[in-house]
C-alpha cells in the first residue's frame, strides 16, 4: 500500500485494502462538515444577520445542525480507527449529507434558501472517492428529496410558488457535477495507476541495478571532487579491505594518490597492487557527466581471474611444447647416463677421470629432474579435496617426511592447530614437501650453518574473515622485496641447483583446491602461508 505524504500529526489509517489518499480526503471532508455544523449551530442560536436561515423552523434547523456536528465527530473517530470499511463509511456519510442538508434547506424556507447548493459539494466529493454509479445515486437521491421537500412546502405553505424550475436546475446541476467529477476522477485514477506502475517499475529497476552492482566482480567506488566516498559496492570493499570510510584517503592512500594524479591529468589509470598481498588491480576513472563538479566512478577490476586464465593458457601451451621436447631429450640423456655408469665401472680410470664421470652423472640426474618437473608442469592437477583433521594429518606427514629424507624428527616442529581443512591430501603433501625441503635447505644460512634450522609448522585463523591457515617458517635469509613477486613464477630460482618450478607448482596445487599460497615477510626469517577455504563455504 503506497504511503501518502502528510504534513499533519495524524497516524496512518489502518484500513489494509483502502486507498490511503481517500481515507485522508474523507478525514478532511469531515473537518469541513464539523466547521459547517458549528457555523449553523452558531447561526441557529444567535440569529442576527443570518436570521433567514432556519426562519421557517428554528428548532428543526438547530437540531439538524447539532446532528451535523455529531455525525462529523463520530466519523472522524471511525475514520481514524479504520472501521467499518471505507466504502461503508463513505456511503453512510454522503447519504447523511443529502438528508441533513435537505432538512436544513426545508427549515430555512425550502429550495429558495440556497442551502441545497451544498449538495453539489457532497456529490462532487462522493464522485472523487466512490465509483461513478454510487455518486450518481447520491445525485438522484438529492434531486428526489429536493422534489419531495418542495412539493411538501407547496402543500404546507400556500405562499410558496408552485414552480419546479429551481428543483429542475438543482437536479441538472447535481447530475452534471457527478458526471464531470466522475470523468475527471477516472482520468486521474488512470494517471495515478500509470504513475504507480512507473514508480513500481522504477523501484524494481533500481533494485535490479543495486543487485547487479552488488554482484559485479568489478569493484565500484563513486567519489566527489573532494574525494569523499559517496557509494561503494561489496566487491570494492572486499578488494580494498574497508567497511565504511568517508574519504578516499581513508580507504586507500595509494588509490587516493592515483585519483589526485588523474584529476591533474597526469594519470589515466593503470595496473597497480593496492594492498600488499592483494591482486593486481586495473584502475579506471570515469566522470559521471561533463560538469566540472561531477562525481567520478572508479572501476577496480580484479585481474587475478584474467591472470589465472592466462597462466592456464600458458601452462597448456608449455605442457604441449615441453612434453615433446622432454621426450626427445630423454632418449639421448638416457644414453649419456648409461654410458657414464659404464665408464664409472672401469678400474683403469684415474681419479681425475672418475671426477669427470661423476660430474657427467650428476648433471644427467639434474637434467632428468628438470624433465620430470616439466612433465609434471604440463600435466593437469585433478584435485579430490576431502575434509581432514589437520593436526592428525600433519603428525603423519612429519613421520613420513623424516623417514624419506633421512633427517631428525627435531627438524620439523608442529604447533597444535585444532583445525579442519578441506583439501586434496596428495596435493597438500606435495606442497608441504616442497616448502619443508626449501626451509631446511635455506635455513640457518644467516649464521653460516645452512641446513641446520628447525622448520616450524603452525596454524590458526585469519583475523579478517576467519579462514584457516597453515604457516611453514624457518630462520633463513629474507627474500629481497624486489623478488617477492617473482618467486612464484615458473623457472625463477636463486639456487644454482634448483629448477625454479617448486613454488610455482605448489601455488598451482593450492589454487586447484581453492586455497592460496603466499609469502609472508617477517623479521625472523621466511614464512609461507597456505590459506584454506572455509569449511562452511565448501559445505554451502
Amino acid at each position: 500500500m503506497p504511503t501518502v505524504p502528510s504534513n499533519t500529526n495524524l497516524k496512518e489509517f489502518p484500513e489494509p485494502r483502502g486507498n490511503q489518499a481517500f481515507w485522508r480526503s474523507l478525514y478532511y471532508f469531515n473537518l469541513y462538515r464539523l466547521v459547517l455544523g458549528v457555523a449553523f449551530v452558531t447561526i441557529g442560536v444567535t440569529g442576527g444577520e443570518f436570521a433567514s436561515l432556519g426562519d421557517r423552523s428554528p428548532m428543526l434547523f438547530l437540531t439538524t445542525s447539532i446532528a451535523f456536528i455529531v455525525m462529523a465527530i463520530v466519523s472522524l473517530i471511525t475514520i481514524t480507527r479504520g472501521w467499518p470499511s471505507f466504502r461503508i463509511q463513505a456511503c453512510f456519510q454522503f447519504g447523511m449529507d443529502v438528508i441533513l442538508i435537505t432538512l436544513l434547506g426545508s427549515a430555512s424556507g425550502g429550495i429558495s434558501s440556497g442551502l441545497h447548493l451544498l449538495l453539489l459539494v457532497s456529490v462532487a466529493a462522493g464522485g472523487v472517492v466512490l465509483p461513478g454509479r454510487t455518486s450518481l445515486f447520491f445525485a438522484a437521491m438529492g434531486t428526489i428529496l429536493a422534489l419531495i421537500e418542495h412539493s411538501a412546502s407547496i402543500l404546507t405553505y400556500p405562499i410558496v410558488r408552485g414552480t419546479y424550475t429551481q428543483v429542475g436546475i438543482l437536479g441538472f446541476a447535481l447530475f452534471s457535477t457527478s458526471l464531470v467529477i466522475n470523468f475527471v476522477a477516472a482520468r486521474l485514477k488512470k494517471a495515478e495507476a500509470v504513475a504507480q506502475r512507473s514508480v513500481s517499475d522504477l523501484a524494481k529497476l533500481s533494485k535490479l541495478n543495486e543487485l547487479v552492482v552488488a554482484r559485479l566482480d568489478t569493484g565500484i567506488l563513486v567519489v566527489d571532487q573532494q574525494a569523499n566516498v559517496q557509494l561503494s559496492n561489496a566487491r570494492a570493499q572486499s578488494l580494498l579491505g574497508f567497511d565504511d570510510a568517508p574519504t578516499l584517503k581513508q580507504v586507500n592512500q595509494l588509490l587516493h594518490e592515483r585519483f589526485a594524479n588523474w584529476r591533474k591529468g597526469n594519470d589515466q589509470g593503470q595496473v597497480i597492487k593496492l594492498t600488499k598481498h592483494g591482486p593486481n588491480i586495473a584502475l579506471r576513472f570515469v566522470p559521471v557527466s561533463d560538469q566540472a563538479d561531477a562525481n567520478v566512478v572508479i572501476f577496480l577490476e580484479d585481474l587475478s581471474h584474467t591472470e589465472q586464465h592466462a597462466h592456464q593458457l600458458k601452462l597448456a601451451a608449455l605442457g604441449r611444447l615441453t612434453s615433446a621436447v622432454a621426450h626427445e631429450i630423454r632418449n639421448p640423456l638416457g644414453a649419456i647416463s648409461h654410458a657414464g655408469q659404464l665408464i664409472n665401472e672401469s678400474k683403469d680410470l684415474t681419479p681425475a677421470d672418475r671426477r669427470l664421470v661423476d660430474i657427467v652423472n650428476q648433471q644427467s640426474d639434474r637434467i632428468n629432474l628438470i624433465i620430470k618437473s616439466i612433465l609434471r608442469l604440463g600435466r593437469p592437477h585433478m584435485s579430490e579435496p576431502i575434509l581432514m583433521d589437520l593436526d592428525d594429518w600433519l603428525g603423519k606427514f612429519r613421520t613420513n617426511f623424516v623417514q624419506t629424507h633421512g633427517c631428525g624428527a627435531d627438524k620439523l616442529a608442529l604447533s597444535p592447530t585444532k583445525l579442519e581443512v578441506y583439501m586434496d591430501p596428495d596435493h597438500l603433501h606435495q606442497v608441504l614437501t616442497n616448502l619443508c625441503e626449501n626451509a631446511i635447505r635455506h635455513g640457518g644460512a644467516k649464521n653460516g650453518n645452512r641446513g641446520t634450522t628447525q622448520v616450524l609448522m603452525s596454524g590458526g585463523r585469519t583475523d579478517k574473515d576467519g579462514k584457516p591457515f597453515l604457516d611453514v617458517a624457518n630462520d633463513g635469509p629474507e627474500i629481497p622485496p624486489e623478488l617477492e613477486d617473482k618467486i612464484f613464477e615458473p623457472f625463477f630460482t636463486t639456487d644454482g641447483n634448483g629448477t625454479g618450478l617448486g613454488l610455482y607448482l605448489a601455488r598451482e596445487l593450492c589454487q586447484d583446491n581453492n586455497a592460496q599460497l603466499d609469502y609472508i615477510r617477517t623479521t625472523e626469517g621466511n614464512r609461507f602461508r597456505i590459506q584454506f577455504n572455509r569449511v562452511s563455504n565448501v559445505a554451502a
